[in-house]
């Protein structure tokens, strides 16, 4: 294998006293190291080990940019002289057998690495065969930071302290996504470094492409603080082969034949599948992690009044829809949206289906936008909730974003088994009860006071009440609630229980039955 000046340079120093020039090739172009014989002619791309006896041999020469002199020596020079590119000070047995060793070392990694990849061995176990030449931690991600593969010699390194979703790491994933330096990187050919500022942890990186794009990224971790920039052109082999294996591995799998809704059925009927699996295969098919999506799920109920069949509706939507792929499934109609595909913002979206779902008397539900592969189901789940909930909750609409029930789901939720009057703040009840014995507004002008984020004026001016009126009553409220209102979380609670006291007093006219006891 070919190294570098400037990886030789940074591993000669790590073993014996070195001087060398600054801004050495970062490049892959030398082989094996050779003595230099007087009076001979310098080879490209070659190591010629001379003692300081040779200097004016060397002095003669043509400039050969494309090789390399090194100086063994007693002491090192102040400078060196031309056309040596590096000194150390040891004696040329010592050095030519270390470099030997070296180039050994990065041959065999080499072939071996070659050898992996014939006979179809993963990703995992290329990052495994490089640990010991890199002696740091390895990874490959996906660009919504899925872990493909990744080793160290720390068995929990990486659960601990890199892109998962524990508390710890969420932090990192807000930073990152946020960094402008992030952003810059994103497509960039070759390796580069990306700063510790940002994580708290520096990386060498090179991005792995698939259709074009950037879709993985391998990255070398600094966690010892000592990655030298040199052995990028090593990193960039390494991805070479990923990339490889990427291509052999994972589009001979998937073929032509098998859709788009075959691996979006898997990712929504099997709960054990491997999700870096249907990364992958999404991603041979174009649909790639770093796309945003978002999900429909249609309602079949009166389609025969209109003559509509499941195949037909999704044909429609594939046909008019650019990025679109509709399948039936459940009893209903899935179609999930490639956005970036489609060029279409959500509100685009919406308005192109809303005609047609009001036209064919169908029912939709809506998920959120998000990005990358790893919430396909629960953007499943969210579509059907919007459908189910909604169609309950406001019967007369036939679109339901998730986005305009959530908080209605949530408070639905949390009835599930306690009524809302168990839920809500106790002394908001004895409150209740105060207006009821003695004919007073007390929960009208809190609900006012809260609704108007606590402003004293506004409020007064919504009640048509006296400035002095409100400050009055706002002392008796907070008697009764035995609170100064001052706390974030009591207002939250408060606005919240008024909630569930308006989802009792709608389910009782519902119902049309009378309420249980609900005060002591």
């Amino acid at each position: 294998m070919k190294l570098s000046p400037a990886f030789l340079a940074y591993k000669l120093s790590s073993a014996f006293s070195v001087l060398a020039l600054e801004n050495l090739p970062l490049s892959g172009t030398l082989e094996l190291p050779v003595l230099y014989q007087t009076g001979s002619a310098a080879t490209a791309h070659r190591v010629f080990l001379c003692t300081e006896e040779q200097i004016g041999s060397l002095s003669s020469l043509p400039e050969e940019s494309s090789s390399l002199f090194l100086l063994c020596t007693e002491e090192l020079p102040e400078e060196l002289p031309a056309p040596v590119s590096i000194a150390v000070k040891s004696s040329v047995s010592a050095v030519f057998s270390f470099l030997q060793e070296l180039f050994w070392t990065y041959d065999s990694w080499q072939k071996e690495l070659m050898q992996a990849r014939l006979d179809g061995k993963s990703i995992q176990h290329l990052l495994n065969l490089s640990l010991p030449v890199f002696a740091h931690p390895l990874m490959v991600v996906g660009m919504d930071f899925s872990i493909i593969a990744a080793a160290s010699e720390e068995p929990s390194f990486f659960p601990e302290k890199v892109f998962g979703s524990l508390d710890a790491t969420r932090p990192l994933l807000l930073s990152l996504t946020e960094s402008s330096e992030y952003a810059s990187v994103r497509d960039l050919d070759g390796w580069f470094r990306f700063p510790d500022h940002v994580t708290g942890l520096g990386s060498l990186c090179v991005n792995i492409t698939q259709h074009g794009q950037s879709s993985y990224r391998l990255l070398l971790l600094d966690t010892k603080k000592d990655l030298s920039d040199s052995e990028g052109f090593l990193l960039e082999f390494l991805a070479e082969m990923i990339h490889h294996a990427f291509l052999h591995n994972v589009m001979q799998k998937t073929s032509p034949a098998q859709s788009l809704h075959t691996v979006l059925l898997r990712a929504l009927d099997d709960r054990m599948a491997d999700y870096i699996a249907v990364s992958q295969a999404l991603d041979a098919l174009g649909w790639h992690s770093r796309h945003t999506y978002c999900c429909l799920y249609l309602q079949l109920s009166d389609m025969d009044q209109k003559n509509l069949t499941a195949n037909s509706v999704c044909a429609y939507l594939e046909n008019i829809l650019t990025g679109c792929s509709a399948f039936p499934h459940g009893g209903g109609i899935v179609a999930f949206f490639n956005l970036t595909l489609s060029d279409f913002s959500m509100t685009d979206l919406m308005e192109r289906m809303v005609h047609f779902v009001e036209d064919s008397s169908l029912n939709a539900g809506f998920s959120r936008c998000m990005n990358g592969h790893m919430n396909l189901r629960r953007q499943y789940i969210q579509a059907k909730i919007a459908l189910q909930f909604g169609t309950r909750k406001y019967p007369d609409k036939r679109m339901h974003p998730f986005n305009d029930i959530s908080f209605d789901y949530i408070l639905d939720q949390a009835t599930k088994k306690l009524p809302g009057y168990m839920l809500c703040h106790e002394r908001l009840l004895f409150l209740q009860e105060h207006d009821d014995s003695s004919g007073s507004d007390y929960m009208r002008t809190l609900r006012c006071y809260l609704d108007n984020h606590c402003n004293v004026v506004q409020t007064a001016r919504e009640l048509f009440i006296h400035r002095s009126t409100l400050l009055y009553r706002l002392e008796k409220i907070k008697e009764i609630l035995e609170s100064d209102l001052s706390s974030p979380d009591e207002i939250l609670y408060l606005m919240l229980s008024f909630r569930f006291i308006d989802l009792e007093n709608e389910e009782e006219n519902r119902s049309g039955s009378s309420q249980p006891e609900k005060h002591r």
